[in-house]
């Protein structure tokens, strides 16, 4: 049995050692990308055990995404920065369950947070909350935090770094990096620094 998390083990094992699926009889997935990453393999006829969506279980999806990223959002920021999230302006971009556990982690440690979300009954939840609906567009110059929670490719792209206050934050909640253009901020980058807060 593979549980997997994010669907790496599940393409190592089909792509680079098929030699061990005889003796698998399933896995299970607990990120939306893995569940995606799933369904292509399905369509394609490249799935071959039996697959359990563990990420669309009511346990998983409103209690884990929604209630576990409260803890870690913060615990991470703090860990790797050592900043205070209070008086900050956060952007968190998308209002699924993660985000919207995201913002309410950031809003109770007094960030002042701004959702930017495509989907309009996400927008309109999140206004509902109280939060701004915005685009990156129109607020990356005054995001100290962007936080991404969508799964989506190329969420923060160079002109959106471009905009943002020196010193920001940029991190993704998600489980690929694909969300924030890091080979792009890395080309781009003047000057690079490790975090005394992370050694």
């Amino acid at each position: 049995m593979i549980l997997d998390d994010g669907g790496d083990l599940t393409n190592l094992i089909h792509q680079k050692h098929p030699e061990y699926l005889p003796g698998i009889y399933g896995l299970s997935e607990e990120t939306t990308t893995g569940v995606h990453n799933l369904a292509k393999m399905l369509k394609a006829g490249t799935l071959k055990v039996a697959a359990i969506n563990v990420n669309d279980s009511v346990t998983k999806s409103k209690f884990d995404n929604l209630y576990g990223i409260r803890e870690s959002l913060p615990d991470g920021i703090k860990r790797a920065t050592d900043i205070m999230i209070a008086g900050k302006v956060a952007v968190v971009c998308g209002f699924g369950d993660v985000g919207k556990g995201a913002c309410a982690s950031l809003r109770s440690f007094g960030a002042r947070v701004i959702v930017t979300e495509i989907d309009p009954i996400n927008a309109l939840q999140a206004a509902m909350e109280g939060y701004e609906v915005k685009t990156l567009e129109e607020v990356a110059h005054l995001a100290q935090i962007v936080v991404t929670t969508t799964g989506c490719k190329d969420v923060v792209r160079g002109e959106h770094m471009l905009e943002l206050p020196n010193d920001a934050i940029v991190c993704n909640v998600g489980h690929f990096d694909v969300e924030i253009d890091v080979k792009w901020l890395n080309a781009n980058a003047v000057s690079k620094k490790t975090s005394e807060a992370t050694g």
